[in-house]
């Protein structure tokens, strides 16, 4: 760009020099028209170049800028000045008339965009900010305040105004936000202590346990069926590479407690999983935290928990298994999930930090955050996709996710609970912040935006949006939504309405930022 406008302010130079007789066309012009030092046919006597459509008339009836600023260009073409004061030949206006009055033919001045309607129902700029224009598209006051006609929202609407499809928020179905794990209490008058730098520990009955130490290639498993334990983790350093570095058994029932800092490793090698053996596929776990079918977790404390899965999840939950996170600080950081869970996962509190190369915390079911007003502070770091449920219901807390997919998605690729539960997002509680490179909030059903707030900034092109849905969308009078990249469900017009239209006369056209919503 910059060597075109070197090139154009040297050219401009030169036509000064020719208008004064200075310099020869030729050598001015040279790779223009013909060879240096020789004068080219069609800028001799044809089109005199830059020079004589700024000073004069070029041959052929086509007249300089001179001509154009201030007369009339042969075959009936007005000048510039002509354009600015008076009316074009063949009933085109200069632009004097497009400011002041009306173009013949029925073509408005600019006066008259600003100022009322153009003929043939095309309205002016005023019209366009402030009334609605004939045929049902709105102004830009219009697309600020209200909603436009045929189902397509203003500004006001996109960023949490009446751009509902329905008038009451759809049935919210919550998960499991309680386990038999929760009411348990620790015993440490009759604790009894691991160290698991002396090997790995399995606890086959009910009662309180303390595990600490350090260990490289060691693990804790609770026996399948086992119930009623309490599990203390007490400055804990611990990796496994056979298997997960503590393993909740079939249909346990563990409170985990977390005391000073615990570190959690899964070393596994990852083609374990896919291992022609079958002894070896089979005791692969894939996850530093696995809580096995029907098994019930609950995860709390006042220390820190740094879960480190290597070789695939960090905390996976089988089948109909049972995982509520509370108070402790938890840090994850995964090869795949931060969280998979085949049931329901809930956060109800805590410290959460989670860096995952997909999904920061998936559930088949129902994923819950928070409960009545409270919740956790979760931060998806890096994802492909953020939260993800068939639900999700965030109640409270301060969740922000940053994703290179869906920010929070109510889907499931293997449609474990298709048919069972309708998708939703239901957000009733808590400050949400997503920022995304698809979808800011994206359901295959409904979207519940009731109470709380939610900022959105997703990419808004492409077939996305930032907030995209299939069922029914509502928004709470009460809710506080800042979503710079649009709406998008199947009454509306795919659109580009974020920034709330084009300035000027362009108000009735959807702005850059994602898509028009309704």
């Amino acid at each position: 760009m910059k060597k075109k406008i070197g090139k154009t302010v040297a050219a401009a130079g030169l036509c000064l020099a020719l208008l004064a007789g200075s310099v020869t066309v030729g050598a001015a012009f040279n790779g223009a028209g013909g060879q240096e030092g020789t004068e080219p046919p069609a800028q001799t006597e044809g089109f005199r170049g830059f020079c004589r459509q700024q000073g004069g008339q070029m041959p052929g009836g086509m007249p300089g800028m001179g001509q154009q600023q201030g007369g009339q260009l042969p075959g009936g073409m007005p000048g510039m000045g002509q354009q600015q004061g008076g009316q074009m030949p063949g009933g085109m206006p200069g632009m004097g008339q497009q400011q002041g009055g009306q173009m013949p033919g029925g073509m408005p001045g600019m006066g008259q965009q600003q100022g009322g309607q153009m003929p043939g129902g095309m309205p002016g700029i005023g019209q366009q900010q402030g009334g609605q224009m004939p045929g049902g598209m709105p102004g830009m006051n219009q697309q600020q305040e209200g909603q436009q006609p045929g189902g397509m929202p203003g500004m006001d609407e996109q960023n949490g105004g009446s751009a509902s499809t329905t008038d009451t928020a759809g049935e919210i179905v919550t998960g499991t936000t309680e386990n038999g794990a929760m009411g348990l209490t620790a015993d440490y008058d009759s604790a009894v202590t691991y160290d698991v730098s002396e090997g790995s520990v399995k606890i086959t009955q009910a009662g309180t346990y303390i595990v600490t130490g350090v260990s490289s290639d060691a693990s804790v498993t609770v026996k399948k069926g086992t119930t009623g334990v309490v599990l203390v983790l007490q400055d804990l350093d611990l990796t496994s590479t056979q298997g997960a570095a503590l393993s909740i058994n079939k249909e346990a029932e563990v409170q985990v407690v977390v005391t000073g800092s615990v570190k959690l490793t899964d070393a596994e090698d990852p083609a374990d999983e896919y291992s022609e053996d079958p002894e070896t596929a089979d005791a692969y776990d894939g996850a530093a935290i696995k809580i096995k079918a029907g098994a019930e977790a609950y995860i709390t404390g006042t220390g820190t928990l740094t879960v480190t899965g290597s070789a695939k999840n960090g905390i996976k939950a089988g089948d109909e298994a049972s995982l509520i996170l509370d108070t402790a600080a938890v840090n994850i950081t995964a090869a795949n999930d931060g969280i998979n869970g085949n049931y329901d996962v809930t956060i109800l509190g805590g410290t959460v930090t989670i860096t995952a190369g997909d999904d920061g915390i998936h559930a088949d079911r129902i994923l819950t955050l928070g409960a009545e007003g409270t919740g956790p502070s979760l931060t998806v770091v890096k994802s492909t996709e953020g939260l993800e449920g068939t639900v999700v219901n965030i109640a409270g807390g301060k969740i922000t996710v940053n994703a290179s997919d869906d920010g929070i998605n109510a889907a499931n690729a293997d449609g474990a609970y298709e048919g069972v539960l309708d998708y939703a997002v239901n957000v009733t509680g808590g400050d949400l912040t997503v920022t995304t490179s698809a979808d800011g909030i994206d359901s295959n059903g409904s979207v519940n935006l009731i109470s709380g707030s939610a900022s959105i900034r997703s990419a808004s092109m492409g077939g996305e949006a930032g907030i995209d849905y299939d069922g029914e969308y509502y928004v709470s009078p009460d809710f506080r939504l800042n979503n710079q990249s649009g709406v998008a469900g199947p009454d509306n017009m795919p659109g580009m309405g974020g920034m709330g239209g084009m300035p000027g006369g362009m108000g009735a056209m959807p702005g850059m930022g994602g898509r028009m919503g309704g």
